[in-house]
């Protein structure tokens, strides 16, 4: 049923206006300044912000619920509902569920949940099981020797909007610091010959030739599709131009203000958790998100693992020391997002974009709250 929503804070791409937008047959329609006129139904909304629908390109929440305890798998259409919910009350609509196709991790091997999670997914959607769009952003481990052969099954799945590239073994990108990666196993109860028997085991997956290959067919496939590829944990900037070398048009967590700005430099997408932000800092020793923003390198923020700090960090931007404005704060978790996805029909409060909206209360100095959830015209939450 189209509707109408009336006072409330619109925030558009450029300006925050006080007035309705109406909904027609899932999309928006009319948003008028200062008041309403309609005969549709209307719902008041106090002067409430009105937002777009958030886009969140990168979460590990799916495998949280899918493996709430190590080597304890949960029913995998349950984990698809109980991660749905969490990310609709975020005010997220759009979600990339960011699967990792790594291999070996802690006591299980995930190209064996692989399945398990997309056939949950898959299930839950066919049974009109979850509330907001859920799409596959597939993580592509460059060292995992089993690596063509998971993605190649996906290549065709309609969900396959986004791919992105990493190498998580000691030594490189996120665990450039062999030191902090033997202090998180320490961490998890290994000893010390626990630690250096599980760093021999994983480096030893690491063939520079196989490395390059992968990393070049990912690419590659990524054209073939027409689909955005990412780099995930460039720490230099050599990484960087490689990336782009390569046909890569997003730089996904970048670890160090070089990359950073070296991504700015050669028109790639930048994308961060918001955690950190949130945080003040990365868990893991590498740049601060806030850091970034200051720089003026911030383009979008993602989810990672918590998915209310992606609103959380919209509206800390518009405060000190950042005072960024309302609608470049909210950009940075829906218009960019969608751009760098290359969703041109979401993420915007425009006349014809998807009626995929949030209702936000915010009062200084608080954390913004969730009140409505909209997702193609109707309320979900």
């Amino acid at each position: 049923m189209d509707v109408s929503i009336s006072n409330a804070q619109i925030v558009t791409t450029d300006a925050v206006v006080h007035g309705s937008l109406n909904t027609t047959s899932g999309q928006i329609g009319v948003v008028t300044e200062n008041g309403s006129a309609t005969d549709l139904p209307e719902h008041d909304w106090q002067g409430d912000y009105l937002i777009p629908g958030l886009i969140d390109i990168h979460t590990d929440n799916l495998e949280k619920h899918f493996m709430p305890r190590n080597n304890s798998p949960w029913d995998s259409v349950g984990a698809a509902v109980a991660h749905d919910g969490q990310v609709i009350s975020a005010g997220v609509t759009t979600v990339f569920d960011s699967l990792s196709a790594h291999g070996q991790k802690g006591g299980f091997h995930r190209n064996e949940i692989f399945g398990q999670l997309i056939s949950g997914l898959s299930e839950a959607d066919h049974s009109s099981m979850l509330k907001a769009d859920h799409l596959l952003h597939i993580r592509c481990e460059v060292t995992n020797p089993e690596l063509r052969n998971v993605v190649e099954q996906l290549a065709e799945h309609p969900k396959l909007k986004l791919l992105s590239v990493m190498d998580h073994t000691p030594g490189q990108g996120q665990w450039g610091d062999l030191s902090n990666y033997k202090k998180r196993l320490k961490e998890q109860g290994m000893s010390d010959a626990e630690v250096q028997s599980h760093i021999d085991e994983v480096m030893g997956w690491r063939d520079l030739d196989a490395v390059d290959g992968n990393r070049n067919y990912i690419f590659s496939l990524g054209g073939k599709l027409g689909i955005p590829v990412a780099s995930h944990d460039d720490r230099c900037a050599e990484q960087v131009v490689t990336t782009r070398c390569q046909g890569g048009t997003i730089a996904e967590f970048p670890l160090t203000l070089e990359a950073a700005e070296q991504a700015k430099k050669e028109n790639l997408w930048t994308v961060f958790g918001a955690p950190n932000f949130v945080r003040g800092g990365s868990h893991s020793g590498n740049v601060s998100v806030q850091e970034v923003a200051r720089a003026g390198w911030l383009d979008a923020l993602c989810s990672d693992y918590i998915p209310h700090s992606m609103i959380r960090s919209a509206f800390m931007l518009t405060e000190a020391p950042f005072h960024w404005s309302l609608p470049e704060a909210i950009k940075t978790v829906t218009a960019h997002p969608a751009a760098l996805a290359e969703l041109d029909d979401r993420g915007q409060v425009a006349e014809g974009k998807r009626a995929d909206f949030v209702r936000v209360r915010h009062r200084d100095g608080q954390w913004p709250v969730i009140k409505e959830v909209w997702v193609a015209g109707a309320r979900v939450a």
